[in-house]
């Protein structure tokens, strides 16, 4: 497939600041789910609603970004 080099750019770009950012927050990630076997409940149950609910220092839009990502996934995998 044909691809826009300023488009497969600016992916690239937005998928490694999604990439860096969620480095940044996995430690307070891991603290909230350890916190209580509901917190882990949630996390594997529905990881975005978990990282929305854990406070998490994270752009929204990149949770969002993330929420598009796993949502193509999933449909890749039915």
């Amino acid at each position: 497939m044909f691809a826009i080099p300023g488009k497969r750019a600016a992916t690239s770009h937005a998928a490694d600041r999604l990439i860096t950012e969620l480095g940044k927050v996995e430690g307070q990630l891991k603290n909230w789910i350890s916190q209580s076997e509901t917190n882990a409940q949630l996390f594997r149950k529905d990881p975005i609603s978990a990282m929305r609910t854990a406070g998490l220092s994270i752009e929204d839009d990149l949770i969002c970004e993330l929420e598009m990502i796993m949502r193509d996934i999933a449909k890749k995998l039915k």
